[in-house]
């Protein structure tokens, strides 16, 4: 039981080692939001409130962030140093896990926020990309499947490309033995 754990303890260490950059930060770029304001209908004004409450967002984030992973580091510095104290280890992970949870529900208040400013249309518009984003998992199966063709950048893939009524994609077919 004990191994299991520092096993545990160390896989969350190193699972969040470092805390996750958000939109707004240095070295990032804006994502771009030209199909989603297109769908959506979202005016210029709208797209500035909601990248600006994104902003307040992240910077209201960054400390929570950084605290987790001053705490994760020293979690792992307790790991590294032969700790085998269970109850010191596991409170460690429950401030981290607590600073999760705080930060779960600060962005659902940001979330909150940005919905607020759709009309009541783009809401509508809003919730079939929802629906569509819950059947992630399973558009990513299918297509491991290859029961749906891979979108052309659809996670960095290359992708077939766009085509109306062409041969699906292209298979490896091995040579035939030349005996």
């Amino acid at each position: 039981m004990k191994n299991f754990m520092i096993t545990m303890i160390v896989f969350a260490g190193v699972t969040f080692a470092q805390p996750p950059r958000g939109p707004g930060q240095p070295g990032q770029q804006q994502p771009r939001v030209d199909e989603v304001k297109a769908y959506l209908s979202l005016t210029d004004s709208q797209i500035q409130g909601l990248e600006q409450l994104r902003r307040t967002e992240m910077d209201s984030l960054q400390q929570s962030r950084q605290d987790i992973a001053q705490k994760q580091q020293a979690l792992q510095q307790q790991i590294r140093n032969g700790s085998t104290d269970a109850a010191a280890l596991g409170r460690m992970l429950l401030d981290i896990e607590n600073l999760r949870k705080q930060i779960t529900q600060k962005q659902g208040s940001f979330h909150d926020q940005a919905v607020a400013i759709l009309t009541a249309a783009q809401k509508t518009k809003l919730k079939t990309l929802e629906d569509a984003q819950k059947l992630g998992p399973e558009i990513h199966e299918a297509t491991a499947l290859n029961l749906l063709v891979p979108q052309e950048g659809a996670n960095g893939g290359p992708g077939p490309g766009p085509r109306l009524g062409g041969p699906g994609p292209q298979r490896f077919h091995p040579p035939a033995s030349q005996e």
